[in-house]
């Protein structure tokens, strides 16, 4: 996906093709995508001239949209179903304890678009929702994804303090590509006190849980 997409492109085509029935403003996709306003921009102007999305103002916002009448839309809306349709199915996944959840991003290998058919999907929660009823929010996805769902769990406080710690899992976390569920870019670093520590000397604390008890990692 990142040899054919540059990586504005690939994340607003992700989210706007795989939520086809919604419309979202251009603060609001940036936000929800990671992105650089003024790049973002760029790209969908090129995809609305293309005739991959639609353009409509409402009053002082214009709202982009996917044209799902578009010859290509099944076919693109297919591939990009397979390397970030993630999103979408565990933001339903984990609806029914969003009030137990502050964040929610996907980290590793499926974030960064270069997952091998046996990789699973690194999923990091942040909130006080118990370990257990995350695992069985997320079970059924194993077999709708056709991969493992690994999410890694911590308290709020807890990640804050690796942070400051130095714990290379979350570094590494930080530093490299996120899909989000819940939450977004600006929210994250809130809550890891805004930037990663100059030292990479893991911290001391409880330990993040994952799913058959695995340490946490990026697939």
């Amino acid at each position: 996906m990142d040899l054919l997409f540059p990586a504005a492109r690939q994340r607003a085509l992700a989210l706007l093709l795989l939520q086809p029935a919604a419309a979202f403003h251009l603060r609001e996709l940036a936000r929800l995508t990671g992105s650089h306003a003024g790049t973002l921009a760029r790209e969908l102007d090129k995809l609305t001239q293309t005739g991959l999305l639609l353009r409509a103002e409402q009053g002082n916002q214009v709202r982009y949209q996917a044209h799902t009448r578009h010859p290509l839309f099944d076919d693109l809306a297919s591939l990009f179903r397979k390397t970030h349709g993630v999103v979408p199915a565990l933001r339903e996944a984990l609806a029914p304890l969003d009030a137990e959840i502050d964040l929610a991003l996907v980290f590793g290998s499926v974030a960064r678009g270069t997952p091998l058919p046996g990789s699973d999907v690194d999923v990091l929660v942040l909130g006080k929702v118990g370990f257990v009823p995350l695992v069985q929010a997320l079970y059924p996805l194993h077999a709708a994804l056709g991969r493992e769902v690994n999410p890694v769990l911590y308290a709020p406080e807890e990640f804050g303090e690796r942070t400051r710690q130095g714990d290379a899992f979350v570094r590494e976390l930080l530093a490299k590509p996120q899909l989000f569920v819940k939450g977004d870019a600006h929210e994250l670093a809130k809550l890891a006190g805004d930037s990663a520590p100059a030292d990479t000397h893991p911290g001391p604390g409880g330990h993040a849980q994952a799913v058959a008890g695995r340490a946490p990692q990026s697939g």
